[in-house]
């Protein structure tokens, strides 16, 4: 279990990750043909400025525009450093932790979208992801500690009724770690029988992608606490944020 101390730690790890965040949005909204590589700079560059750290400085957080976006763990090259563009998806993903011994880390996923409408086929496929997160975590809050397989198997049905099962090409979540993202823990997946822990972080985040032309992810992280209540510790998208 985390002890207080590094619930904290871990919260605030969070509450410095939606800063950046916002940071990133008013970003864009200066340079809206911002090429993918500057906005992984600047994210590298805040994190040092706000006291995180991250377990590997070359690959440390996911910035994806349009069809990059349909990769689940993509980050740009030369060939493939887009320039942003009206109409396009953005895929926020970053992780880290506080520059403390045994500080755990926050993860969050945030999505944009560049126009001044987001077209029907795009609000209609992120209302599905985000009715699936928010099914897993109702679900946690309705079975204490439930197994790892039992949470990944309710978002995912959820989205294979809804016609997107194929468009599924990772788990559910994971557990949240001192140094790595991803904890030692037992996380939140297709395999995994144990259930989740006490006072342990995790993340939910369902996604669902389509190959060559755009993908969706939300992320949060929660854990459940003393009184067995699930605590969300990250910022809850319900929305595609805008910019126009």
């Amino acid at each position: 279990m985390w002890t207080k101390k590094q619930i904290a730690d871990h919260i605030e790890a969070g509450a410095l990750l939606e800063r950046i965040k916002n940071d990133v949005y008013s970003l864009i909204q200066q340079n809206k043909r911002i090429p993918e590589k500057e906005v992984i700079t600047f994210i590298k560059k805040a994190y040092k400025k706000y006291g995180l750290i991250n377990d590997n400085k070359k690959e440390s957080c996911i910035a994806a525009f349009g069809k990059n976006t349909s990769h689940v763990h993509y980050f740009p090259s030369s060939s493939s450093n887009f320039k942003l563009k009206t109409g396009n998806l953005i895929l926020l993903d970053m992780w880290a932790r506080l520059n403390k011994n045994n500080a755990p880390y926050a993860d969050i996923t945030w999505m944009f979208y560049v126009g001044k409408k987001i077209p029907n086929d795009i609000q209609s496929k992120w209302n599905v992801l985000i009715k699936s997160r928010d099914t897993a975590i109702k679900f946690i809050q309705k079975n204490k500690f439930p197994r790892g397989v039992d949470i990944d198997r309710v978002a995912h049905d959820y989205l294979g009724e809804s016609g997107f099962g194929k468009n599924i090409l990772h788990t559910i979540g994971h557990s949240l770690g001192l140094k790595h993202p991803h904890g030692e823990i037992p996380g939140i997946n297709w395999r995994e029988y144990s259930r989740i822990q006490k006072n342990i972080g995790y993340t939910i985040e369902p996604g669902i992608y389509f190959k060559g032309k755009y993908g969706f992810r939300t992320e949060i992280d929660f854990y459940v606490n003393d009184e067995n209540k699930v605590i969300i510790t990250t910022p809850l998208q319900s929305k595609l944020d805008l910019i126009n």
